[in-house]
């Protein structure tokens, strides 16, 4: 009997010491991972408008020091993203301009047009012919033809590639799905209507960038690439106002929010006072707080990083 209990007592306490053996191996798995995952974040930046006009631009910087730029803002923003490039290295590796209009393309069309210094390795881009943009948007029709210019400009036209849909572009521990590109059968809001929508990938984490996306496009995201939608983190389409609908921000469900929206179109405010505008921000500021998210990041208030 005596030695049945000596047993007892030596067997749990060789139970214990395998149960504190195992739970400092799962610390230590943790531990490893967590470090990891850190190593492996990566830098956005959501560049602020250095006017008083609506724009675009943000910045990616990998683990191993790549850049990506995603669109630019206007003619007037090219400053500020030369010094946001500067200061991640002077060097863009992948550029994505998402559309032809002047307050995402002004910057590419500033560089090349100016002969601005800047290293640039490949551009991606999604847009119709020009004569469509002449038919179903004359008016506007000049963008999409300096943004050919543009694109087909000596000193980059072999660094240019149109995008196919549900491509895949991998860059470091980065990737990139083309869910949305142009769309020529919808002739309303065109330009807006065929805007690049590109699907982030990183740590876990999926960021949706919407572009100008409207109503008519975002409803064929819905119906052709469902699911692929849900995110952590969204750019708000057309600048927070007359982008996609609510159904597709409940699809997307995030937790957070990208604004690239100006002072007076965050409050809708043209100059005669809070929601006085016709814009439609504030509904979408609205259904954003429906949907519980947890963090607004906007434009106005400053060019903003980001650790994903």
């Amino acid at each position: 009997m005596q030695k049945s209990k000596q047993e007892n007592k030596t067997n749990i306490k060789k139970l214990i010491i395998i149960l504190i053996i195992a739970l400092l191996i799962i610390l230590l798995i943790i531990g490893i991972k967590n470090l990891l995952a850190k190593d492996n974040k990566i830098e956005l930046i959501q560049m602020s408008p250095q006017s008083q006009s609506q724009m675009m631009g943000y910045l990616i910087k990998t683990k191993q020091g790549k850049v990506i730029a995603i669109d630019g803002g206007t003619v007037a923003d090219t400053e500020n993203f030369i010094k946001n490039v500067n200061d991640l290295g002077g060097k863009i590796d992948i550029w994505f301009i998402t559309h032809p209009h002047k307050d995402h393309a002004g910057v590419l069309n500033s560089v090349i047009e100016q002969n601005i210094d800047l290293n640039i390795e490949k551009i991606y881009y999604t847009a119709n012919d020009l004569s469509w943009y002449l038919e179903y948007d004359p008016e506007r029709a000049y963008e999409a033809e300096n943004f050919y210019k543009t694109i087909n400009n000596s000193k980059i036209k072999d660094k240019v590639e149109e995008v196919a849909l549900n491509q895949i572009i991998n860059i470091d521990n980065v990737s990139f799905e083309i869910i949305g590109v142009k769309n020529p059968e919808i002739t309303v809001n065109p330009f807006n209507n065929s805007s690049m929508v590109i699907k982030l990938k990183v740590n876990e984490k999926q960021v949706l960038f919407l572009a100008d996306t409207g109503a008519e496009s975002g409803k064929k995201l819905l119906e052709t690439q469902g699911d692929k939608l849900k995110s952590d983190i969204v750019q708000m389409a057309h600048h927070g106002q007359a982008g996609v609908t609510e159904e597709v921000y409940k699809k997307i469900n995030p937790k957070i929010c990208l604004w690239p929206t100006p002072d007076w179109l965050w409050d809708n405010d043209p100059g005669t006072g809070y929601n006085t505008g016709p814009y439609k921000t504030i509904e979408t500021r609205n259904w954003m707080e429906t949907l519980n998210v947890k963090q607004n990041i906007i434009a106005k208030d400053g060019d903003i990083n980001l650790e994903i």
